[in-house]
Parts: C-alpha cells; sequence; structure tokens
C-alpha cells in the first residue's frame, strides 16, 4: 500500500513540479509524482516523507487505518473519518484521510506537525519544506543495551557505488546502494564496517552533440550493520585532496569544496568530473542544468568535442558530506546488536 498525504496551500502549481523535502534532502517518489487537486491540496506519496523523519507507517486493513509511529509518538488515521488519535488523544481534522484512486491519502500538515515538524510551502521552487528538527520527539532515547553515537555535520563519509549508474541508461528515481569504505579498519566515526548507504539517482541527462551528460545523486538512508535504518542528510563530494582533508581520521570538506549542487560531469577522465552547477538552490531542471552546463563548458572543458557520457562503474568511490548532524544507536560494548 503506497500512502499518500495532503497539504493545503494556495494558489495553483504544476503537479510535475512539485518538490518535497525533509531538513533539506529532497524526498524520492519513484513513481507517483506530487500533484495538486482542483481544491488546492498538494498530494505528496509520504512513505518516502516519514522513512527521513525516522517514522513508520503500516497499514491496518481491518480497520481501515494508517498507522504512523516514531519513537513514543503514536498516530492513528482512520479512513474517513475527521477525527485522529494522538498517543491516545483525539484530535479533529478539517481534511479527513480517504482513499483515492485505491491509495490511501491523508493531510501532510496534520501528521507532520502532530510528529513534531514544521510545514511551508515554497511557491518559487514549488516544494514542500518540511523541517523536522524542530520536534520534541526528533531524538529517541537509545533502548537499553545501546549507546547514542553522532556524527558532525561536515563530515565526509566515504563510500563505494555497489552497482553502475551512467548519464545514458539511468533514470531518475532509479534506486543505488554504496558500501562504507573504512579503509581496512572496523569503523569510520563510529559506524562499523557494513554499513550501506541507500539513494536515488536525482537527476539524469544524456550527452547531446557537444553536450556532456550529467548525473546526479541523492542519498535517503543509511543500513547499519545490524540493520538499523537511519535518514541521511548529505551532499555528494569527491574525495580527491582538492575537495576534502584528513583530519586525524576525520575526512572533512575544505572550504571551497562546500558545494550542495555538485552533479558528475561527462569531462575529463574517468567516469566523469564532480563539479558545480550553479542553479543557486533551485530545483534542478533541465533549463537549469543547460544554463550550468554553459559555465562548465566556458570555464572548465575548452575543447567541447571530448564531451561524453557520465558512467560510474561498480566500486566507484565517492565522498557524503553530512549536512546535519547523523546520530544513530549501537550496541554496548560487550552486547550484541537485536535482530531488527
Amino acid at each position: 500500500m503506497l500512502f499518500l498525504v495532503a497539504l493545503t496551500v494556495g494558489g495553483a502549481a504544476s503537479a510535475q513540479d512539485i518538490r518535497a523535502t525533509v531538513d533539506g534532502t529532497y524526498v524520492n517518489f519513484p513513481d507517483v509524482q506530487p500533484r495538486m487537486t482542483s481544491t488546492g491540496h498538494v498530494m505528496v506519496p509520504v512513505r518516502g516523507v516519514f522513512e527521513h523523519m525516522n517514522a513508520t507507517v503500516v497499514w491496518d486493513n481491518a480497520s481501515q487505518t494508517v498507522v504512523a509511529e516514531r519513537g513514543a509518538d503514536s498516530i492513528r488515521l482512520p479512513v474517513n473519518s475527521n477525527t485522529a488519535t494522538i498517543n491516545g488523544r483525539q484530535v479533529s481534522m478539517s481534511t479527513p484521510a480517504t482513499n483515492y484512486q485505491g491509495r490511501t491519502m491523508v493531510p501532510l500538515r496534520f501528521l507532520s506537525e502532530a510528529l513534531g515538524a514544521s510545514v511551508k510551502w515554497l511557491w518559487e521552487s514549488r516544494t514542500v519544506q518540511i523541517q523536522s528538527g524542530n520536534g520534541p520527539s526528533n531524538t529517541t532515547p537509545p533502548v537499553a543495551g545501546y549507546t547514542l553515537m553522532q556524527v558532525d555535520s561536515g563530515t565526509v563519509i566515504p563510500f563505494k557505488l555497489s552497482q553502475r549508474l551512467s548519464s545514458d541508461a539511468s533514470s531518475v528515481g532509479d534506486k543505488f546502494t554504496a558500501t562504507l569504505d573504512t579503509a581496512g579498519s572496523s569503523n569510520y566515526q563510529g559506524i562499523t564496517n557494513g554499513a550501506i548507504l541507500e539513494g536515488h539517482v536525482e537527476v539524469t541527462r544524456a550527452k547531446s552533440g557537444d553536450t556532456p551528460g550529467v548525473l546526479g545523486l541523492a542519498f535517503d538512508r543509511i543500513r547499519m550493520a545490524d540493520g538499523q535504518t537511519y535518514a541521511i542528510a548529505g551532499a555528494l563530494i569527491g574525495l580527491d585532496e582538492k575537495s576534502i582533508t584528513n583530519e586525524n581520521g576525520r575526512l572533512v570538506a575544505k572550504p571551497g569544496s562546500k558545494n550542495d549542487s555538485l552533479k558528475y560531469v561527462g569531462i575529463g577522465a574517468g567516469g566523469g568530473a564532480i563539479v558545480a552547477l550553479l542553479t543557486k538552490g533551485n530545483v534542478v531542471t533541465n533549463s537549469l542544468i543547460g544554463a550550468a552546463l554553459g559555465f562548465v563548458l566556458g570555464e572548465i572543458q575548452k575543447d567541447p568535442s571530448k564531451a561524453r557520457n557520465v558512467n560510474l562503474e561498480s566500486g566507484t568511490g565517492f565522498g557524503v558530506r553530512l549536512t546535519r548532524d547523523l546520530t544513530f544507536q549501537v550496541p554496548t560494548a560487550g552486547r550484541t546488536a537485536q535482530p531488527s
């Protein structure tokens, strides 16, 4: 069951242009995309949103109820009812949970705020912006036998791609995984060997004539060796000496490398160069990519005849620069991890 949510906003927008972010990270909707109804409700597939907020969502078929849980918070939303239950307390909603084309629709603003998040509608970029860090239950205390660990924002986590991606064969929404590169150690900044990064292709544009291909990667969550998953907010960065520095084993982005708009572009040697497309923080569209590529071709690649597609082979190394702290749980010394 795919869960969808509704958020009331003013004005009209094109369904194809509507995006959603959680704590600055775009949410991947691989099949059903956000849309706006004739009544001004923006419909957004919500499973990815809740995963980014470290919440779980299940469908209780017997009672026709959506159940969302995160830490101590529990929310129940019966279909076709204006009354929800939050931690045992009944709350009225202006928009009931409903079924739409075989999918369950629930009000995003209500659910996100019930989980301690704030929601804003950014008309210029047509983006539903969700900030989960404002909620009182954003950080769940560790269970018995576990210790909370934190990797600070700005840390670069190295990974190796697990499958091939390319600007001409991959599609927006394609999922990929990458393995943590501990360089032979048992862990990196407390993240143990065997951790898996899960992400999706955010941008893809094949080579056309003398214009190089473009491939953008987005990062969704990290799956620890014990099976626990945590949303991750991070940006692509290279692992070369021009991009990062090593501070006593912790990789950190150099000041000039802190750019959230880094993409792979089919120039130079290897699979493709990681360069900044100057999109000024806007939703990346083909027109913006085209304008940014004009700058790249003029400043970096003097010979446009060498333009090609981006081809990232399995085993390609790249970095994820954390844009907010990553907090996770590890078994306390002397204990083994419980199965997830």
